[in-house]
């Protein structure tokens, strides 16, 4: 009797006999019967391997071949499965031009036909693999032609009852515009922005987002996927020399504070918290802005977001959304760990700074970056375009509150950290023991310290993110001159790894001199500060060899041997805006 898997691989098979002889993928290759069948029989568990041997770019060319010739529901259905898993766990590195504009060719192909009408399943696929392959500069001529198809599963899907299969079609189909603007939007005059913004993607998102197709079941999580999506167009769109909105940008705007106002007068709060996470936290309009657009923004209030105190000791507490005791424990007994080793390398004697207020530090706690991002400026009116933060305040200030945001690393759960944690709290430390005033009192030439002795007190030797870098760009090293003027826009890895290492092998080889260098800044003398930096100059040629040596001794085998995941960004969705019923196994996997 014959299984299910031999049954899909026949079926794929006789799908392709017809037209096998005379196809061929862009690069010239005959369609392999017996490559396809590997694929067609292959376990979902298997597909999603690192070590599966049909993860190769010899397969991948089959496949997109394959997809242009199908006719079989259950053939394109695998096929386009075995492109997602090979998005996650494949060679893309190793795909050329051609091979992404067979798979463009194979999928314009599809889109054409009548193959993906009314089949939420393949619409689904089809969203997926578009937003896997082409949300770059270099992918944007292909994606172009696959873009009409978003829109019209779009306006399909909102037709469609709510079920499983049409709910996922349709949450992927949103995601793929938010996606795409997700990347366009950080290069704004980029081949893929251009062709995003020329699509006017923004018109089937808002007559989506204003129908009453986008409240589904009485959940409301489509029109908040939508308010999302415009949102991020919002972002991608060309802004002003002066910072005032565009025209375009207060079009948008006042298109979805339509759809919004209707809302509100029909679900109350509801509709205003759709809003509020969808849109307007999404363009980071932050706190006060909400309060001006009461009528259809609301703000969340401090317990609501951070029902959890704890304190560590009197200089240290934490609000928390989620911790239980043992994670809060933890977490202080991680910071307060830490401090006896700042008071030791910089040899405080635990004084703080004169004219310095900030008698305990507040750690924020949120259970991940989503909601930091909403209620990070709704409820403390900060910008959250970033990974936490800590804010110092004005020390000379009476009751000034010292405060570090962050949230929990939920990319490694089970296992628990909060993100930075002892870093950000390193910063109060230096803040509070060791440099005068508050934030960007001293001129110029802290970012390497501030930057630096954080990475160092957080981490110790054990830094293998930094020493990584290190090893791949020592042919370019920085001189120690050139870090100790660092500044933010020379990027991450001048401002934490190399900062990192300057730091470190002033402590190990001129320990004295960085205490001088701290009790320069402690008593608000710059002058001297810059002194001891250029008398530190002269250790170039040891600083050299030292980075020579701790390469020489770093071991990243183990590293390069981890299974490939190409995981979507991180920071690229919202927890909020994922519908509990539609997880992501079963047939749906994303990472």
């Amino acid at each position: 009797m014959m299984n299910t898997k031999t049954k899909i691989a026949l079926t794929i098979i006789a799908a392709l006999s017809g037209s096998i002889s005379g196809c061929s993928t862009t690069n010239n290759a005959p369609l392999n019967p017996e490559l396809i069948q590997q694929i067609s029989a292959t376990s979902e568990d298997a597909l999603f391997d690192a070590a599966s041997p049909l993860l190769t770019v010899a397969h991948f060319q089959q496949a997109s071949a394959a997809l242009a010739t199908s006719e079989d529901m259950i053939s394109i259905d695998k096929l386009l499965y075995y492109f997602r898993a090979f998005s996650y766990y494949g060679p893309t590195d190793k795909l050329e031009e051609a091979d992404y504009k067979g798979l463009s060719a194979a999928l314009e192909q599809l889109a054409n036909s009548d193959r993906l009408d009314n089949q939420p399943r393949l619409q689904e696929q089809y969203a997926v693999t578009v937003y896997r392959y082409f949300s770059s500069n270099e992918r944007a001529a292909q994606l172009a032609p696959l873009l009409p198809q978003l829109n019209t599963q779009l306006a399909q899907l909102a037709n469609t009852a709510s079920q499983q299969s049409n709910d996922y079609a349709l949450l992927e189909t949103l995601k793929a515009y938010g996606f795409l603007f997700s990347v366009s939007r950080k290069d704004t005059d980029g081949e893929l922005n251009a062709t995003l913004l020329s699509a006017q993607l923004n018109e089937p998102l808002v007559t989506f987002a204003a129908s009453s197709a986008s409240i589904r079941a009485k959940k409301d999580w489509p029109r908040t996927n939508a308010y999302w999506a415009l949102a991020l167009y919002r972002l991608a769109l060309p802004s002003s020399e002066d910072g005032e909105a565009t025209a375009l940008e207060l079009a948008v705007d006042e298109a979805v504070a339509n759809i919004a106002r209707q809302d509100v007068a029909i679900r109350g709060n509801s509709a205003k918290d759709a809003y509020s996470k969808g849109y307007h936290v999404n363009t980071f309009a932050a706190q006060e802005r909400c309060q001006e657009n009461s009528e259809i923004c609301r703000t969340p209030d401090l317990k609501e977001a951070l029902p959890i105190e704890h304190h560590c000791s009197d200089s240290l507490f934490i609000l928390a959304q989620d911790l239980n005791q043992q994670e809060l424990k933890e977490s202080c007994t991680k910071l307060t760990s830490q401090e006896s080793q700042f008071h030791h390398l910089l040899e405080t004697e635990q004084q703080a700074t004169a004219n310095d207020n900030n008698d305990a530090l507040r750690v924020v706690a949120f259970k991940n970056w989503s909601q930091y991002h909403y209620y990070g400026q709704l409820v403390f009116d900060i910008q959250t375009d970033n990974g936490g933060m800590y804010i110092e305040g004005t020390p000379s200030k009476p009751g000034n509150q010292a405060t570090f945001f962050a949230y929990r690393q939920w990319w490694i759960e089970p296992e628990f950290s909060i993100w930075n944690l002892n870093h950000e709290y390193v910063h109060y430390l230096d803040g509070h023991f060791v440099k005068y005033g508050g934030f960007g009192h001293f001129p110029s030439k802290m970012v390497w310290w501030s930057e630096g002795l954080a990475e160092y007190i957080s981490k110790g030797d054990n830094n293998p993110s930094a020493l990584r870098i290190i090893k791949r760009d020592i042919a370019e090293a920085p001189t120690l001159e050139e870090i100790f003027a660092t500044e933010y826009k020379d990027g991450q890895n001048r401002t934490y790894k190399w900062s990192y290492m300057a730091i470190r092998f002033l402590a190990e080889n001129h320990h004295a001199d960085l205490v001088q260098l701290s009790k320069y800044l402690k008593t608000d003398y710059f002058e001297g500060y810059e002194q001891v930096m250029v008398s530190l100059t002269q250790h170039q040629a040891q600083f050299a060899k030292w980075l020579d040596t701790q390469v020489a001794g770093f071991d990243d085998n183990e590293e390069e041997t981890k299974p490939r995941l190409h995981k979507q960004g991180r920071y690229d969705y919202r927890d909020y805006l994922q519908p509990q019923h539609l997880a992501h196994g079963e047939s749906h996997l994303t990472f």
